[in-house]
């Protein structure tokens, strides 16, 4: 497990050095710890360069998967975690927007006269809400679930993100293949590996390049990605905006896309108006509003090609 942690954190960071400011120990540790693993499979995980190290294939796909397996083991740790806060609202929701999202909103909250605890649940999985005991769900899908209260919450977006030394060597969308894309091995509208590269590219009246420098196994590792590695991300709102926010990526084009797929509010039917039900979705909608803001100087087309106003 701690050789898993090392790679995982070296490929992440894309960095033996960053990763073992993370880790807390060598840059040689991570480094023998990965070695172990590369020994173990019989190939290389990583090339490694003068100054840095890039994922090989067969590292990007232990990378995703590996992803997917601490993914796992974290929403297990959270839903056992969860039975020990009592009174606190069950909620349930997806890893990537939790941390990079609701996690802190709903913190910066929690002191405030109108507050409500939440014992979050992340999770990629759809929990049942019977046998799990969740009281509400923000869930990522194109349709609602016909059983549940359901409410539209945010429709995400996506829009290349680059390093500002990189953009200024941009000029125009024909010029992002040059400097590396990153992909991601992710299902959008229902269909596995569904990338929004190709319906931007064709936004631009463009055929979207065949190679990819790498590929990752969500939106927020791939925009985390781009800072470390100089290649270029498709993304937008939580997963982008902390790093737009402080200058490390820009998002130098005006053009997004949109799946149909988007984020919901779910919890069972006769429940929403609940004081703390009801208090989460206020703050959630609230939120959410902020965000769908900083569109508006965006050009939006849905993922076949219509543009729609927003």
């Amino acid at each position: 497990m701690n050789a898993l942690k090392s790679f995982e954190a070296a490929a992440r960071h894309q960095s033996f050095a960053l990763a073992a400011s993370e880790l807390n120990v060598s840059p040689a540790a991570v480094g023998f710890q990965v070695k172990r693993i590369e020994d173990d499979l019989g190939f290389l995980l990583f090339v490694r360069k003068h100054k840095a190290i890039e994922l090989t294939q067969e590292g990007a796909t232990l990378m995703r998967q590996l992803t997917k397996g601490f993914d796992i083991i974290e929403a297990a740790w959270q839903q056992t975690d969860v039975a020990k806060k009592d009174g606190a609202l069950k909620v349930t929701a997806p890893v990537a927007i939790v941390k990079r999202w609701l996690f802190d909103e709903f913190k910066s909250k929690s002191k405030s006269r109108h507050s409500v605890q939440i014992a979050w649940d992340m999770s990629q999985l759809n929990r049942e809400f019977d046998s799990s005991g969740m009281d509400a769900a923000v869930r990522y899908s194109r349709d609602p679930d016909p059983g549940m209260f359901s409410e539209p919450v945010l429709r995400p977006w996506f829009t290349p993100h680059m390093r500002p030394d990189i953009a200024r060597k941009i000029e125009t969308p024909a010029d992002l293949g040059k400097h590396g894309l990153i992909d991601v091995d992710f299902t959008q509208d229902g269909v596995s590996g569904l990338t929004a590269w190709k319906p931007w590219f064709a936004a631009q009246g463009l055929a979207v390049p065949t190679h990819h420098a790498m590929t990752c196994a969500d939106t927020v590792t791939a925009v985390d990605m781009a800072v470390e590695t100089g290649h270029i991300a498709i993304g937008g709102y939580f997963a982008t905006m902390d790093h737009v926010a402080s200058g490390r990526l820009v998002a130098p084009f005006d053009v997004a896309v949109c799946p149909q797929s988007q984020f919901w509010f779910m919890c069972e039917s006769g429940r929403e108006n609940e004081p703390d039900i009801r208090l989460f979705r206020e703050i959630l909608k609230d939120r959410a509003g902020r965000l769908t803001a900083t569109t508006a100087n965006l050009k939006m087309f849905n993922f076949d090609g219509a543009e729609f106003a927003h």
